[in-house]
């Protein structure tokens, strides 16, 4: 199928993907949590979200390759044309009933971001995205298309500015000072790809993580490359089951902001 039908295909998949996750969250209370590590959780809601993305996947497209967050473990590495995904972007905030959650989808051929979706479910807002085509959110008010912010100063940007909650990390202390030093206002509000898709659209100016998963930034980082922001090299040499920086930022600031990242 044709790069455009796979578009279409994705923003309903988003949708409906994102309605069954919003169901588990109402009924989050008799949801059974697993401890994969220390502040790492998984639910039931992760899980079947998840499978029910790679079914439908499958169904439609079954010479594409998936790699979701969930199974990461069984990916080969061997897809031309790859389906990233991560059910449920944001877990702790959605098991503790905190509206910023989302999920997120990318489509990839030859390791290039073609196609992107974030859906917020809570909110009903869809930020999508296809290559050479721009990147644009679909709420209640209809279709808009993302422009980042024109911010051109640290001293008046707000960034988001993530970090792994499992270890500690010396150099997120040295990242925060540097921002706070140059009168930069920063937050965390615990979803990766929820927070580059609010890069995209100008509500961030700027998002910095400096270790993360290919299924929390690949589609983000597409809304934010069609969206007229700068991003980052990603992912690493290591491919996309490592690890690895992300930067998102308005053109006024990246530069600047990269510096700092590259000292931290």
């Amino acid at each position: 199928m044709s790069l455009a039908a796979r578009y279409d295909f994705l923003q309903g998949l988003a949708r409906e993907a994102g309605r069954r996750a919003l169901d588990f969250w109402d009924h989050r209370a008799a949801l059974v949590v697993e401890l994969k590590g220390p502040q790492d959780f998984v639910s039931r809601a992760d899980k079947e979200v998840e499978a029910y993305i790679r079914r439908e996947l499958a169904a439609a497209f079954p010479g594409d390759g998936f790699l979701g967050e969930e199974t990461a473990a069984t990916f080969d590495g061997a897809a031309d044309r790859l389906w990233i995904v991560d059910p449920i972007d944001g877990t702790t905030n959605f098991l503790r009933g905190i509206a910023y959650w989302n999920v997120s989808i990318a489509y990839a051929e030859g390791g290039v971001r073609m196609l992107g979706a974030v859906y917020d479910p809570v909110q009903d807002e869809l930020f999508h995205a296809r290559r050479g085509a721009g990147a644009w959110r679909t709420g209640a008010g209809g279709e808009q298309r993302l422009a980042v912010s024109g911010t051109a100063s640290l001293g008046s940007a707000v960034i988001a500015v993530g970090h792994h909650d499992r270890y500690p990390e010396p150099r997120y202390v040295a990242l925060r000072q540097a921002l706070m030093d140059r009168s930069a206002a920063f937050r965390n509000f615990g979803s990766a790809a929820l927070q580059i898709a609010h890069v995209a659209a100008g509500r961030l100016d700027a998002f910095v993580e400096l270790e993360l998963s290919s299924w929390d930034a690949m589609a983000g980082l597409l809304l934010v490359e069609e969206a007229g922001g700068r991003v980052g090299p990603f992912p690493g040499p290591q491919g996309l089951t490592a690890r690895a920086p992300v930067l998102a930022a308005a053109p006024g600031i990246a530069a600047e902001l990269a510096e700092l990242v590259a000292r931290a």
